[in-house]
């Protein structure tokens, strides 16, 4: 039951804390109350039908009307049950040309389950609460969706950080303020909670979104590329290669603190957070053995390379449903080639069948050791924060 005096607040502070409403968009006629409230500042909200207690305990109930106002926004919350096929759809049309094989697969999961009412409804009760994109807000004209945000939650290590993604607007409604409005929508609801962080990536050749998002105040941290490994783009004749003086071993415990440094410069915490990446789960010794042993998925596996007996860089290797398995590499930039020198002919001679390889770097001068083990650069994305 909704007391008058919430109402009151509610219609001064422009903003209504059960959700029914989501201003601007909404304009809410006001009716003074003189005979019933003592102070001509105190208003009722007509919006929906309500019963209010008054002082004394009398109820009354009212019939509401809610008015579009011309000039308000046509932003309203996406609905996972609704939404699906159509955004699917849009993002799809703005990214046809950049989507990965991942996305593309993504892309037709999304479709997939826009026709499955239990997927939906079990989508939408988790909204807010899983790392998927289930919430957010969408721009609709004349019953069509023209443009999307998504926002994705996530919780790691006691933090929670959002991530903006799935900013798409329809090419004939582009340059009209549009993303500029659904981003302000979506900072409007995140700026009051107690986050660690927001964040979105954004195509470094996509130099409009790029100066969309420092206007909003966000700033760029760091540039990441994903690169891919086909194991048939390996000539055969390498698999006989071997670097003189550098041997390949089985990952050690004391090799651990000189694992965890590299990988904290090639994975830093402010971006690991959004990669499948868990260092608690590469360590070394009992602690770490039984961390791999207890995991049903993914599975890895690591190996320490060797220049006789100083050690210059360690592999490990994490299962993926997706397209690729993921490499994570520890070593410093000087010595990327050697370790991929000594690394690959081991693991393509060894027993099982080989999948594609993932590695996301940081985007750097030394990234030529990749491509010239036939690493092939897929997408540089920017990685932005909120910090105004």
């Amino acid at each position: 039951m909704t007391t008058l005096k919430s109402i009151v607040y509610g219609c001064e502070q422009n903003s209504f804390s059960s959700g029914l409403f989501t201003p601007p968009r909404l304009v809410i006629s006001v009716l003074p109350l003189r005979s019933l409230y003592p102070t001509p500042s105190h208003y009722l909200c007509l919006g929906i039908p309500i019963s209010s207690i008054l002082p004394g305990g009398k109820i009354i109930s009212m019939a509401v009307k809610i008015t579009n106002h011309p000039g308000s926004l046509p932003i309203r919350d996406f609905d996972v049950r609704t939404d699906l096929l159509s955004v699917s759809d849009l993002v799809e049309l703005c990214f046809a040309d950049r989507l990965s094989p991942d996305g593309e697969a993504l892309l037709r999961k999304m479709r997939s389950s826009a026709h499955n009412k239990r997927f939906q409804e079990w989508a939408y009760s988790m909204a807010g609460r899983v790392s998927m994109p289930f919430t957010g807000y969408v721009w609709e004209e004349d019953e069509e969706i023209i443009g999307n945000l998504s926002l994705i939650p996530y919780h790691v290590g006691g933090k929670q950080y959002y991530m903006i993604a799935n900013v798409a607007v329809h090419p004939d409604y582009q340059r009209k303020g549009i993303a500029h409005s659904l981003v302000n929508r979506a900072l409007d609801f995140l700026l009051p909670r107690s986050l660690d962080g927001i964040w979105l990536q954004v195509d470094q050749g996509n130099q409009a979104a790029v100066d969309l998002y420092l206007r909003h105040g966000f700033v760029e941290v760091s540039r990441r590329t994903t690169w891919m490994l086909r194991p048939n783009d390996v000539p055969r004749e390498f698999l006989d290669w071997r670097v003189p003086g550098f041997t390949v071993k089985e990952h050690k415990a004391r090799h651990w603190p000189q694992q965890r440094r590299w990988l904290e410069n090639n994975y830093p915490p402010e971006v690991r957070w959004h990669l499948p990446l868990r260092p608690e789960y590469l360590r070394g010794g009992f602690s770490g053995r039984f961390s791999r042993l207890m995991l049903l998925d993914p599975k890895i596996s690591q190996w320490s390379v060797m220049a006789g007996t100083e050690l210059i860089g360690v592999v490990s290797w994490q299962s993926s449903k997706t397209q690729a398995d993921w490499l994570w590499i520890a070593s410093s930039p000087e010595t990327e080639g050697v370790l991929l020198d000594a690394f690959l002919p081991h693991w393509m001679n060894g027993a099982g069948f080989k999948r594609s390889l993932r590695i996301n770097f940081p985007a750097r001068k030394t990234n030529l050791s990749l491509e010239s083990h036939w690493f092939k650069p897929t997408r540089t994305l920017i990685w932005m924060k909120y910090e105004r």
